[in-house]
């Protein structure tokens, strides 16, 4: 540790620090503020490793016998694949249906589905007629309603004297639909058909639809045939008085007919808001969101907030909650892997690394083999055509936001007077974040604290290696007489000092340019920059939809 010396001494050396360093001695004025967390390991969550499903655990789970169930995985393996958690849900919805354990074993495949599958099937053939519906009959039900209604009427599944088309018009309860046309009428038709030229009717009254829309949807959201009428309308209600969304945003997220009206109640119930925003608002904003279930939000939320992740940062990538808490967790911990995104822990948009991490991998991994140093988190995360260009024109520089982000986090200074201190270095927008986290770190481990580190904040710019010769050579009885310093020992001046020394000595190599920050791999100067990067390869263009990294050997010709 150095021990404090005389002021004279950083004085004269940093009067000739020319204009790089003017004004350094004014940035002890930069406004404090408060310490963000850092981004906490999270490791004491655990994903827990399940087992395949055997017949051991489905004979303590549902009950009957290990044999009965070992037949039923051997006729059935892929049943192994079945997550414990969705089994309970799927056996919970069949037993409140009144079915037993010995009629699942009958139809073992039963419980492949889901528990909302199976609810809204079960409710769909209920609203069409059928009786006494047997596990069988909810076994096949994709080849049930592509049936004609008078040939289910023949084999028993709906009683003769049931007005199928009457029953279904019936249960239209917000507005008034035609009793149709003879075509519908006719029991020669499927119940697929009758039940979507019904819905077709309600949408194109109650959400205005057209043709278009309605093609549309049966094309790219199909599983809505599958939703029983009065869940449709319940859904629709809620969204429209609850959440407020109008008729045109309906048609716009038509995915929503498809959402589960009691789940987000609950979600608008259990999850009122994030970050003091209403939960109604932020559904409004990205309707996505309530396709999740409500126990799936909790979870993300509380896995981010176990990584030190403010709900704030939820805010400013929503889309994060449209991901299943499982690959949020993992994500989480890959951050951790990955120094380029482990530096941006703290950075208030961290979550869209989460989000778009598989498509910031593939860029940051493209990037280093174009020998580009400086990707930004909005690089790594932002749409293809900006990043097309960015790789294109060849500039290997950033805005310089992460910097100020981070360091204002470390140093706990504001981020507005960091930016100004910092644009006094004309190249400090091409030292990536990382090399600032970094030096940053070394100076700390020589016991230089934050307080004399921010003082010479420019020195985070340089390279270690040129800091470490420095360091040494300031303890050489030549360099002390060259120097002609006002002290006896270079050990006698303080810490804040010596990082001004040091500064000074790389900086009078580069004649006090500010070129002292390159490397013996980065030694071009920034005007020249646009020329050293190869043609950006024109596979990697806006129909990337997340920017896929070309073939290996395609990347090998532009370097």
């Amino acid at each position: 540790m150095f021990r404090n010396g005389q002021r004279q001494a950083q004085l004269l050396v940093r009067s000739s620090l020319c204009q790089l360093l003017r004004g350094a001695a004014t940035a002890k004025k930069a406004t404090s503020r408060e310490v963000k967390p850092k981004l906490k390991s999270g490791s004491h969550i655990e994903i827990p490793m399940e087992e395949a499903l055997n017949a051991n655990y489905l004979s303590k789970a549902l009950g009957s016998n290990y044999k009965a169930w070992s037949a039923a995985l051997e006729k059935h393996p892929e049943l192994k694949t079945v997550k414990r958690k969705d089994l309970l849900n799927s056996y919970d919805i069949l037993k409140a249906l009144q079915y037993s354990v010995d009629d699942i074993i009958a139809k073992p495949m039963i419980i492949y589905y889901g528990a909302t599958t199976l609810s809204n099937r079960h409710s769909v053939l209920l609203e069409c007629g059928f009786h006494d519906i047997t596990i069988q009959t909810l076994a096949k039900y994709v080849t049930v309603v592509n049936r004609p209604i008078d040939f289910l009427k023949a084999h028993g599944f709906i009683p003769f004297d049931m007005k199928v088309h009457e029953r279904l018009v019936s249960l239209f309860t917000d507005i008034s639909l035609p009793l149709a046309t003879q075509e519908l009428d006719s029991e020669s038709i499927s119940v697929k058909t009758l039940r979507q030229s019904l819905m077709n009717a309600y949408l194109r009254e109650r959400l205005q639809m057209d043709d278009g829309d309605l093609q549309k949807l049966w094309r790219v959201y199909s599983r809505v045939r599958h939703k029983s009428f009065r869940s449709v309308q319940d859904t629709v209600e809620l969204l429209t008085k609850e959440l407020k969304f109008s008729a045109e945003r309906l048609r716009k997220n038509s995915f929503l007919l498809h959402a589960d009206a009691d789940n987000v109640r609950r979600i608008i119930q259990e999850i009122p808001t994030i970050d003091s925003q209403d939960i109604r608002d932020i559904g409004y904003r990205r309707p996505k969101i309530l396709m999740s279930t409500c126990d799936s939000l909790k979870q993300t939320l509380q896995n981010v907030r176990s990584f030190g992740i403010s709900e704030g940062a939820v805010l400013r990538c929503l889309e994060v909650l449209t991901l299943g808490p499982d690959t949020v967790l993992e994500r989480l911990r890959d951050l951790q892997e990955i120094e380029e995104f482990q530096v941006l822990g703290t950075n208030p948009r961290v979550l869209r690394l989460v989000h778009y991490q598989n498509k910031a991998r593939l860029r940051l991994d493209y990037l280093t083999q174009l020998k580009v140093r400086c990707a930004s988190l909005h690089i790594l995360s932002c749409g293809s055509e900006a990043f097309a260009k960015f790789a294109r024109d060849g500039s290997d520089r950033t805005k310089g936001r992460d910097i100020v982000v981070y360091l204002g986090n470390v140093l706990s200074k504001d981020e507005h007077a960091l930016r100004n201190l910092l644009s006094r270095h004309p190249n400090w927008c091409h030292i990536p974040l990382l090399h600032v986290k970094q030096c940053l770190e070394y100076l700390k481990s020589k016991k230089f604290n934050l307080s004399e580190i921010f003082d010479n904040i420019h020195l985070l710019l340089y390279p270690i290696k040129r800091i470490e010769e420095k360091l040494l050579l300031l303890q050489s009885s030549e360099i002390q007489e060259e120097l002609q310093l006002p002290v006896s020992d270079v050990n006698n001046l303080s810490n804040s000092e010596i990082l001004t020394l040091i500064l000074y000595l790389i900086e009078s190599e580069f004649h006090f340019t500010g070129d002292g920050i390159w490397t013996e791999q980065h030694t071009h100067h920034v005007e020249n920059f646009n020329n050293l990067l190869p043609d950006f390869p024109e596979s990697l263009n806006k129909v990337y939809k997340y920017g896929v990294k070309p073939a290996e050997k395609q990347i090998t010709q532009h370097l």
